[in-house]
């Protein structure tokens, strides 16, 4: 059980263990996401330009650990590792060579699907850590995805103290387009050109798990 001491703001009893004041609403710590690898927005865009896009997919098997510690109850952490683990087996196909006319799409639906869970976990923390429900927009979801994702935990403090939709779309959206239909045609590339394929073979021999 949790010490009691008085809010040093408004005065009333609160948990010493609380980040907020249920009485005042005072925030006793900056909001943050713990462990969370690869924040920052513009860090990366760099990576998925120097990945070619493969860092959509590797993000989320780097912080697949700080993920499923944010989660609020088990139905949430299978969830996500379901997804991540049918990611995970579809880039290993695509790696060997097999359906590629196939796989790139895949890939594309299940990074949509693993960024609306990972945005609910993130919601669903937030309410429990911080009493506050940061808003997500379904449409950016689908057309940016991942891209979406890091900004929104880019700017995570911003969204719960400011407790509103803080995605500039104004700033961001001719990047964000023009980022979007790149990420589209090199899987068309993939799928329709054999060169691409090959780079694609090349740069993941490379890799060495």
């Amino acid at each position: 059980m949790s010490e009691k001491i008085n809010c040093p703001f408004c005065g009333n009893i609160i948990d010493s263990d609380a980040y907020r004041c249920p009485s005042c609403s005072s925030l006793f710590a900056e909001p943050a996401l713990p462990n969370v690898k690869f924040q920052e927005f513009r860090v990366f865009i760099a990576l998925i330009i120097l990945t070619g896009g493969l860092f959509s997919i590797f993000w989320f098997i780097i912080n697949a650990k700080s993920l499923t510690k944010l989660t609020t109850n088990k139905t949430d952490s299978i969830k996500l590792n379901i997804w991540l683990i049918l990611l995970i087996a579809l880039f290993i196909m695509f790696y060997l060579g097999i359906s590629k006319f196939l796989i790139p799409s895949l890939i594309l639906l299940i990074l949509i699907n693993l960024t609306y869970r990972t945005l609910r976990i993130i919601q669903k923390y937030t309410k429990q850590t911080y009493d506050v429900i940061p808003e997500i927009n379904p449409y950016y979801i689908i057309i940016f995805n991942v891209l979406y994702l890091i900004h929104f935990i880019d700017t995570y403090k911003e969204r719960v103290l400011e407790v509103h939709e803080h995605f500039n779309y104004k700033m961001y959206m001719p990047l964000m387009i023009a980022l979007a239909l790149a990420f589209i045609a090199l899987q068309c590339l993939c799928v329709l050109s054999p060169d691409v394929q090959n780079f694609y073979q090349q740069m993941l021999g490379s890799i060495r798990f």
